[in-house]
């Protein structure tokens, strides 16, 4: 079974050449990274990790991925 991780902080670093990297933080204080971002797809990523809780990363398949929240839930404020 590939290893799950729930992610505890990241760190954005954007580029002169338009691209960018996002490192995940976690738990057990190892990390990984997303590298050569295109703006679109950086503003999905970072709007999952500012947004939603708890999000975890499969290291084997390298997926990032939501923990389960109801239909329509809507965001506290």
């Amino acid at each position: 079974m590939p290893a799950q991780k729930e992610i505890v902080a990241y760190s954005v670093l954007h580029y002169q050449n338009g691209t960018s990297r996002i490192n995940l933080h976690f738990a057990d204080e190892s990390f990984s990274h997303y590298t050569g971002l295109d703006p679109a797809r950086t503003l999905l990523l970072v709007d999952i990790l500012r947004n939603e809780k708890p999000v975890y990363w499969t290291e084997e398949k390298e997926i990032l991925w939501t923990g389960k929240e109801p239909v329509g839930e809507g965001e506290r404020r």
